[in-house]
């Protein structure tokens, strides 16, 4: 313990205090009884864990807020705390640390493959970030590229430039979507178990194998769910192009097992015999997305508050922070849109 508090006392200190920072159960029920945007924009000024994207809205459009200016905003402070933490992390650790980036330039290069697809070749320049991120990719040659071959060069260099030449189809064109999102998420968590089984031995491995490796079962199981409920009768082909060639506690011989099932029924009676049969009591497809979002937030949030310091303490506050990113935007759509307040979600980050 001594050499942890030694090495990582610091950064496990700062994570805690911006921690300490976060909404409360009494902030999301108040900012969603607001009758405008306006108004939540002002209360947010006042909570010292949001003030800076709260700024960035009131000054920069105006008092218009649309999705796109607001969650830009939002996850600028998402990167200013991102880069505060970097600052206490030892070197040997920032290229885990670098998590969050990595999956920035996999949302940039999904985004220009979306807008390829829909033959959209033209929306201007992308926005300027205030907060300035070390990305791998070309972010404003991604926004401008013109096809398949303009988005491989703008991601040269990045830990997504194999997966993308290798999915570029041999007649031209762009990819298959689904499989080009699946394969670059894999790239992702194949990047991140190599930095882990690299860099990281002990104690330390295992919280990280678990933090990560939890992610990727639980994806993986809705993944299968999702596709034995909304394509019935879909091959084992299609399972193989969007699961995780990774696993934590899923064996692949029982992974196969569910892709083989019959339906979603099925799916859910063989894992009352799989380690996470206390997770899909009583639920549907739609409610084991959630269970994922939570289930990552209570193992990041244990992690912060009691375990030992270490690099995860960083990655935990950073789950943790997303989340609440998530619970804000929905408070913020339910005052402008009319979009259901979810007050259990709010419950629990504010908790």
């Amino acid at each position: 313990m001594t050499g942890a508090l030694a090495t990582y006392g610091a950064l496990a200190a700062k994570a805690k205090a911006l921690y300490g920072k976060r909404l409360r159960t009494a902030d999301f029920a108040h900012m969603a009884a607001l009758k405008s945007e306006a108004a939540l924009v002002d209360y947010l000024r006042g909570r010292p864990g949001w003030q800076a994207a709260a700024a960035q809205l009131g000054e920069s459009w105006g008092g218009y807020i649309g999705r796109v200016e607001l969650e830009a905003a939002l996850r600028n402070q998402l990167r200013q705390d991102y880069l505060s933490l970097q600052h206490f992390a030892p070197r040997a650790d920032k290229e885990l640390l670098a998590f969050p980036v990595r999956l920035a330039e996999q949302g940039e290069i999904l985004t220009a493959l979306r807008r390829l697809r829909a033959g959209d070749y033209y929306k201007g320049p992308p926005a300027v970030s205030r907060i300035s991120m070390p990305l791998q990719v070309d972010v404003k040659a991604l926004a401008l590229c013109r096809d398949y071959d303009g988005l491989i060069a703008a991601a040269a260099g990045s830990i997504y430039e194999g997966t993308l030449r290798h999915l570029r189809p041999a007649a031209g064109g762009q990819p298959d979507f689904t499989a080009a999102e699946a394969l670059l998420r894999t790239a992702y968590f194949r990047h991140i178990y190599g930095v882990i089984y690299k860099k990281y031995a002990g104690e330390t491995r295992r919280v990280l194998l678990r933090g990560f490796g939890e992610q990727v079962d639980l994806l993986n199981l809705l993944h299968i769910l999702r596709l034995k409920t909304y394509f019935p009768g879909e091959g084992s082909g299609r399972y193989l192009t969007i699961l995780f060639p990774f696993h934590y506690r899923l064996r692949p011989a029982f992974t196969q097992q569910l892709c083989a099932a019959p339906d979603a029924p099925a799916v859910f009676e063989l894992l009352k015999g799989s380690p996470y049969a206390g997770c899909f009591q009583e639920v549907d497809v739609a409610q084991v997305e959630d269970y994922y979002r939570r289930a990552l937030f209570h193992f990041s949030r244990r992690q912060l508050m009691a375990g030992t310091p270490s690099v995860y303490t960083a990655v935990a506050y950073l789950n943790v922070k997303e989340a609440e990113l998530q619970a804000l935007v929905n408070v913020i759509e339910s005052v402008k849109y009319g979009v259901p307040y979810d007050a259990a979600l709010a419950e629990l980050i504010g908790a």
